[in-house]
């Protein structure tokens, strides 16, 4: 006869964690002595106290026994057990925090954290277009995002993984993520190799660990969510995939500066492109506040496509009403359904930026660029964003965990020389003489104190800098900064 397998349903995780659901497992396979997935009742007082719970009384485990033993066949199933265990651990309904308003507050360490209602429901609408179809997450995928099915999806690392994976390929190998019936091991490989590959893109996950995932910390879980999917939402804002972004620039702008926009300002700039093109003095500021009212969108989408995205609704009196109206509007461009229309009326920033991503990404509404623009962006992309060393490098300064140190550009970033002196000391802590270095370099001579201060620092460490100044990386050499670097 097979041994029986016992599994735990997408339910039973949600009151679990993978430690509790290994401990169950291990303590009910010790008295299934036929392995059929039942235990007699007169050993269920001795797995209880293999649980841990030594005072339970004769009386205690017939109650608990009466209660659970639901078909009365004098035996204790797997399931029955699993009920159980959950029922008698209480119910965690303070777990992701106390709903006020749809914000929720909870305490950590002695610590007051909130999250939003919009944004949870926001990120799981995300991570279900992202991770679609994809057979490895069944069962977590899709999340309902009206509950908190979003922190238990994250539970077994496989999802971490393969978010991880929807923005770079390369950062994981798909063959090393752990599939399957998983013991707490496996989960903690998977865990561990999503969050090392999360801080090589550049991820922020200062005091985030496997355990925050595997006891669903909710502030800890979200800051780390928001990050990934808004870098998924957001990788095709740039010059590379959309060369016509260089008619956002302003005044003297050049291509150079563009490319140091983040997202959020190229989406402003986006939205105020079309709102003058349709004619409107408004302009916005934020992605906040200025979108609540809905009516800067409505034009955005009318500009678009005006047969599909009328302005019909946009005098609606209810605020609400008229979100819904635009959102049926961009869906009907082929936007997917991230936001809702509540979420877009609570002005939060993080919900309306993938919004508005997800429009961008669907159609932008550019000007076409003449042949001499698109090989102009082109030509400077190239040599700024295509190569293969400074990507690599880039990565890996980032998955350093240094404090308040991303490179978002190698060459850029590391003309000034304090990144390089953080990287240094992060190497051999002690090696960089801080009163050397200016942290907020204003001119020209700050910074070439700083970049030789690094590579006199760097030769401490027996690193070869032949005929590499200062001056060099201050200056902007790519070849010389990538020596360095390496």
């Amino acid at each position: 006869m097979e041994s029986y397998t016992y599994v735990f349903t997408l339910e039973h995780k949600k009151s679990l964690n993978p430690e509790e659901e290994a401990q169950i497992v291990r303590a009910f396979k010790n008295y299934d002595k036929n392995s059929d997935g039942k235990m007699d009742q007169k050993e269920f007082k001795q797995v209880m106290v293999d649980l841990g719970y030594r005072k339970i009384t004769e009386d205690d485990c017939k109650k608990m026994l009466a209660e659970s033993d639901l078909d009365k066949d004098g035996s204790i199933s797997w399931n029955e057990f699993i009920a159980m265990m959950i029922k008698n651990k209480g119910t965690a309904d303070d777990k992701f925090g106390k709903i006020v308003d749809g914000t929720a507050t909870l305490e950590s360490h002695g610590a007051k954290h909130t999250y939003t209602l919009e944004e949870r429901a926001t990120f799981s609408r995300a991570l279900n277009f992202i991770l679609k179809g994809d057979a490895d997450c069944a069962g977590r995928i899709p999340c309902n995002p009206d509950d908190d099915s979003l922190f238990h999806a994250f539970d077994n690392g496989v999802v971490l993984c393969k978010l991880v994976r929807s923005i770079d390929e390369d950062a994981i190998d798909a063959r090393a993520i752990n599939m399957g019936n998983l013991n707490v091991y496996q989960i903690k490989e998977n865990l561990q190799m999503g969050i090392a590959a999360s801080k090589g893109l550049g991820i922020k996950m200062i005091g985030v660990n496997s355990a925050d995932f595997i006891n669903k910390t909710p502030h800890m879980m979200l800051g780390t969510i928001w990050q990934l999917i808004r870098m998924k939402f957001t990788q095709s804002i740039n010059l590379k995939d959309c060369p016509e972004i260089m008619r956002l620039a302003e005044g003297e702008e050049t291509l150079q500066d563009l490319l140091k926009l983040p997202a959020e300002t190229i989406l402003i700039r986006w939205i105020n492109y079309h709102l003058k093109a349709a004619g409107q003095q408004r302009r916005v500021k934020n992605l906040g506040k200025d979108l609540q009212d809905s009516e800067a969108l409505f034009y955005v989408l009318n500009q678009l496509d005006k047969s599909k995205c009328p302005l019909d609704g946009k005098n609606d009196s209810d605020l609400t009403s008229r979100a819904g109206k635009m959102i049926d509007n961009s869906k009907a461009l082929g936007v997917p359904e991230i936001a809702s229309s509540r979420d877009i009326v609570s002005a939060n920033t993080k919900v309306n930026t993938l919004f508005v991503a997800e429009i961008f990404n669907t159609k932008h509404g550019l000007e076409p660029l003449s042949k001499e623009e698109y090989d102009a962006a082109a030509l400077l992309d190239d040599d700024i964003e295509g190569s293969r060393e400074e990507r690599a490098f880039r990565l890996w300064i980032n998955s350093l965990g240094i404090p308040d140190v991303y490179v978002n550009d190698l060459y850029d970033d590391c003309n000034d020389g304090v990144i390089l002196c953080r990287v240094i000391d992060k190497i051999k802590p002690g090696t960089i003489d801080w009163k050397l270095v200016n942290t907020s370099p204003k001119s020209i001579f700050d910074k070439n104190g700083n970049c030789n201060h690094a590579i006199a620092s760097g030769k401490k460490l027996n690193l070869t800098f032949v005929g590499i100044g200062g001056t060099d990386i201050t200056g902007g050499n790519k070849k010389l900064i990538l020596a360095v670097v390496w």
